[in-house]
């Protein structure tokens, strides 16, 4: 990470730990995404430190991205997903950023929406998910962790526009 993004990205993170109390712990990358872990007792806390800091709670797409989070930053911590109940069915969830639900790593007999305000999902030291209400009920640090994927760069878009010019050209040489 080159020393001015360090330097963005370390302001970001005070300002946003200031401006919800809430304090980045630690950050990594994978898959060509950016991670930041920060304290957080409940869920909208953690979305709206995630917001401020360019991202949203982390969206898990696969069973290799939940490992990194749990190896990385929930061996030993609950962390909040971007995951919310949208719904009253079992697979009523939708993820905070947008993405699809394609992968969940559910614990044995959950989703339960015990008490029927379990709206929010957190992960199990052991990577398995869990739903939670909107507190700091459940025994135990709970953390966040924000994911941002970087925007392309101009290069590459630059790279694009010119593949599809030249593309065009083709086709209209081959329509003459």
């Amino acid at each position: 990470m080159s020393i001015i993004k360090s330097l963005g990205l370390s302001s970001l993170l005070l300002a946003a730990s200031s401006a919800h109390a809430l304090a980045p712990i630690a950050t990594a990358d994978f898959g060509g995404h950016h991670y930041v872990q920060f304290e957080a007792s409940n869920w909208t806390d953690a979305e709206a430190a995630a917001i401020a800091l360019g991202g949203h709670l982390v969206a898990v797409n696969s069973a290799a991205e939940n490992n990194f989070l749990i190896s990385t930053f929930g061996s030993a911590n609950a962390l909040w997903l971007g995951l919310q109940r949208t719904g009253p069915g079992a697979g009523d969830f939708a993820w905070s950023n947008g993405d699809a639900v394609t992968y969940t790593n559910w614990a044995g007999g959950e989703p339960n929406n015990a008490g029927g305000y379990e709206n929010y999902v957190h992960t199990y030291t052991s990577g398995t998910w869990n739903d939670l209400p909107n507190n700091d009920g459940y025994a135990g640090p709970k953390f966040g962790v924000m994911e941002a994927v970087p925007e392309p760069s101009t290069y590459a878009m630059m790279g694009a526009g010119l593949a599809l010019l030249g593309l065009a050209k083709r086709r209209k040489s081959a329509k003459k």
